[in-house]
């Protein structure tokens, strides 16, 4: 039996915002992550304290190392529902900053990239690319990043 105080999360819908991808030149014939194929992540938040909802969008873009340009560009939006979403994210009255759970915003962020996963391996079916999905990522380092990044961008 869960608490009526407990934090419970409900994915509300899933969203492909964008997606892209250019023929690959005839010269390249396997992909290989960390050899000729590089990914990127990023993610835009948008929380509503009101209405209890939570909006990531994941980008992901693959570029090949010899093109040097964006081959594969997906965006990705999950919309949750979260009960009780002001125990895991408060708003400091003064700054106006906002301050996330690692935990909560790890979870949140695994489903995406998961989420983001699919989408990718379903979009690129019967390409080179579908030979090469988007790695295991630990999200608790993703959030870290995130939070490093935020950090030092408010000391520059």
């Amino acid at each position: 039996m869960s608490n009526k105080d407990d934090v419970s999360i409900k994915i509300l819908e899933i969203n492909e915002v964008a997606f892209s991808m250019k023929p690959l030149s005839e010269d390249i014939n396997k992909l290989e992550f960390e050899k000729n194929l590089l990914y990127g992540l990023g993610f835009n938040l948008n929380i509503d304290l009101k209405s209890n909802t939570f909006k990531i969008r994941t980008l992901v873009n693959y570029a090949v190392y010899t093109v040097n340009n964006i081959i594969v560009s997906s965006e990705v939006e999950v919309v949750f529902l979260v009960k009780n979403l002001t125990k895991v994210v408060s708003t400091d009255e003064q700054t106006k900053e906002m301050h996330i759970r690692n935990e909560f915003l790890a979870t949140l962020i695994g489903v995406c990239i998961g989420t983001s996963r699919g989408i990718l391996s379903t979009k690129t079916k019967g390409t080179p690319f579908a030979k090469v999905p988007l790695p295991i990522i630990n999200s608790q380092d993703v959030v870290l990043k995130m939070k490093d990044s935020q950090i030092s961008k408010q000391t520059s």
